[in-house]
C-alpha cells in the first residue's frame, strides 16, 4: 500500500482477523503528527469507505482510543475505516492552575492561555483533513460519510468540526463535553450533532450539586446554557422530542428558528454515568455502535448546502477581518442575489439584495464587532463565508 505523501513514516501491521494497522508519522506545522488507521479486511463497498475519526480526550492519545472504543471492532464488522489520532501537547488553565496536557487546539485551550510567551497553535482541522487526503490518495473513501466522534476535550473538538468544519465531515457525536464558548458561531455548514453526558461527569457538576438532576426534565435545565449555546448555532428553537429508556433520556432539537435552515441537534443524559466514553464495560451501553447508527442515517438528510459541487461560483470578501464598509466581489454575475450579515449566535444583524451585479457594498458595519457570519444566495447555490469584525 502506498501513501503519496512526502516525507511520511508509516508502520504497518496485521490483526488476526486480517483488518490492517497502519501508524503513521509526518511532519506538519512544524511538529510531527501521529495518528493511527484501521483499514477493515473486507474490499471497500459501492462509493468507498466511509471514515470515523475518533477523538481521545486531555491527556490521551489515539491507542488508547484504538484500543478501548469500540470503533476499530465495529470498522471491521460494518467495513469502513476507523482514524485514531493524536493530539499535541499545550498550556492551559484550569481551575486557575497551568497545566501542560495533550489536548485538541480549540476553544478549550485557547480560551485558556497560560501566563507568559503566547503559543503558536496548531490548526488541528486541518491536521484532521491532512488525514482525510492521506487516506484517499491510496484507498476508495465515500467523502459523503465522513465522521467524528470524541470524548472530553475531544468532544469539544467535534462540535468545532460541526462549526469549522461541515464541508467535510457529516455527521459528529461526542460525549463527555460541550460546545466552547470561544467556538460558538453560525456554521459555515451545519451537519447533525448528538452529545452525550453523565449524570455523575465530575467534569461539568458544580457546588451545591453532586450530580446532575434526572428527574423530569431537570437535566437540560441544569445544563440550559450549553444546550442552548449549541441551539443558536444549529438554527434551533428550545423544543424537543423526548425518548427515553430506563438509563437515559434523549432529546431531539430539530425545529428551525423563523428564516432559519437548521440541522439537528441531540441530547442523551445517562443515569450513573461518570466522566467516561461509554463502552460497554463502563457503562452498560457502546456509543461506538449507537453513534454509527446516527452516523448513518444522518447522510440521509443533507437539507443545508452550502452550495451545489457543480457549480464554480465563488466570492471575495475584504478586508477581512476588516473595519468600516464590507466590500464583496463575485466572480461571476448574479442575476440575483440576497445577502444577510449575522452574529456568532445566528442572530440576522443586517440584510438585503441586488440585481445583476459581480461587486457589492454593505455599509454601516463600524459598530459590529468580532466573528459575523456572511450568508449570500444566488441561483447558484447558498454560500457562506466568516468574517473578523474589529472594533472601530
Amino acid at each position: 500500500m502506498k501513501i503519496h505523501l512526502l516525507l511520511l513514516f508509516v508502520t504497518l501491521s496485521l490483526s488476526s482477523n486480517g483488518q490492517k494497522r497502519i501508524d503513521v508519522r509526518f511532519p506538519m506545522e512544524g511538529h510531527f503528527r501521529e495518528a493511527i488507521i484501521s483499514i477493515p479486511s473486507q474490499v471497500a463497498p459501492t462509493g468507498g469507505y466511509p471514515l470515523v475519526f475518533m477523538l481521545h480526550g486531555t491527556a490521551q492519545n489515539g491507542q488508547e482510543f484504538y484500543e478501548n472504543s469500540g470503533w476499530k471492532e465495529l470498522g471491521e464488522s460494518e467495513n469502513f475505516i476507523t482514524v485514531f489520532p493524536t493530539a499535541l501537547e499545550w498550556c492551559y488553565t484550569d481551575d486557575g492552575m497551568e497545566e501542560n496536557n495533550r489536548r485538541w487546539v480549540c476553544a478549550g485551550v485557547t480560551d485558556h492561555p497560560c501566563s507568559g510567551v503566547p503559543q503558536d497553535y496548531v490548526n488541528d482541522i486541518n491536521f484532521l483533513k491532512k488525514l482525510i487526503q492521506i487516506i484517499s490518495d491510496s484507498i476508495s473513501v465515500n467523502s459523503s460519510m465522513i465522521f467524528a466522534s470524541g470524548f472530553s476535550n475531544g468532544s469539544q473538538m467535534i462540535h468545532k468540526l460541526a462549526i469549522d468544519a461541515g464541508d467535510v465531515f457529516a455527521a459528529c457525536a461526542g460525549s463527555g463535553a460541550f460546545l466552547a464558548r470561544g467556538d460558538s458561531t453560525t456554521p459555515l455548514k451545519r451537519i447533525p450533532v448528538w452529545m452525550m453526558e453523565g449524570t455523575l461527569d465530575e467534569k461539568i457538576i458544580k457546588d451545591p450539586f453532586t450530580s446532575i438532576p434526572y428527574g423530569e426534565d431537570s437535566s437540560i435545565i441544569y445544563l440550559k446554557n450549553h444546550i442552548n449555546r449549541m441551539l443558536g448555532c444549529q438554527g434551533l428553537t428550545q423544543d424537543f422530542k423526548k425518548t427515553e429508556t430506563a438509563i437515559t433520556k434523549t432529546y431531539d432539537f430539530s425545529q428551525d428558528q423563523p428564516g432559519e435552515n437548521s440541522q439537528l441537534y441531540r441530547f442523551t443524559i445517562a443515569k450513573g454515568m461518570y466522566h467516561v466514553y461509554p463502552n460497554g464495560n463502563n457503562y452498560p451501553f457502546e456509543a461506538a455502535k449507537i453513534f454509527w447508527e446516527f452516523f448513518k442515517n444522518s447522510v440521509l438528510v443533507d437539507a443545508n448546502p452550502i452550495a451545489p459541487s457543480k457549480t464554480s461560483f465563488s466570492f471575495d470578501v475584504f478586508p477581512n477581518p476588516l473595519k468600516g464598509p464590507l466590500h464583496i466581489r463575485l466572480n461571476k454575475s448574479a442575476s440575483h442575489l440576497n445577502w444577510t450579515l449575522k452574529d456568532a449566535f445566528g442572530k440576522t444583524l443586517t440584510f438585503g439584495e441586488a440585481h445583476q451585479t459581480k461587486e457589492l457594498i454593505i455599509e454601516h458595519t463600524e459598530s459590529l464587532q468580532g466573528i459575523c457570519i456572511l450568508v449570500i444566495l444566488t441561483e447558484y447555490g447558498r454560500f457562506a463565508q466568516k468574517i473578523q469584525m474589529l472594533p472601530k
